[in-house]
């Protein structure tokens, strides 16, 4: 009889349907947040994972970013064997970021650090031929911050 009598009152009461509102009208008493995208730049957290960008100019065709890729983004092609000894640059290089998910799996395994993520997140387009990039079209531009592995003095220093 205890059990019934206990499980009259609840259903009675509602103490789930109490405690969920109370939950509700604890965040209806905190601030709000709101953020002014177009006009206030939002600050990014490091190491976020931008748009890729890739320096040719150290790429050594090594393919280890193709073989990583889950979505078969990039594309490497080496130069021919007689230009391979003394330019290991790559004779053509494809990247999709109409497929990218930006894992950051390309990232990783690169020997030299040649291609890495950017702090630009605004991917957006209306022709996806704009996200299809070849050697000479790849997007690097030496005033965005790039962040790679291991390297200290990408990162921003707080002052004390």
């Amino acid at each position: 009889m205890p059990g019934a009598l206990n499980r009259l009152v609840r259903m009675m009461t509602f103490p789930e349907l109490a405690s969920g509102l109370a939950v509700t009208f604890k965040w209806f008493r905190k601030p709000k947040v709101t953020e002014f995208y177009p006009d206030a730049r939002p600050v990014l957290p490091y190491r976020t994972k931008g748009r890729l960008h890739v320096e040719i100019e150290t790429c050594i065709s090594c393919r280890m970013c193709e073989k990583a890729c889950p979505e078969d983004c990039i594309k490497v092609y080496p130069p021919p064997k007689e230009v391979f000894k003394t330019d290991k640059r790559p004779a053509q290089f494809y990247i999709s970021l109409e497929h990218c998910i930006h894992c950051g799996m390309c990232v990783d395994p690169c020997p030299t650090g040649s291609i890495h993520h950017s702090m630009e997140f605004e991917l957006a387009t209306y022709n996806k031929d704009e996200l299809l990039f070849n050697k000479e079209t790849l997007p690097y531009d030496l005033l965005i911050k790039h962040f790679r592995q291991g390297l200290l003095e990408n990162v921003e220093q707080k002052s004390p």
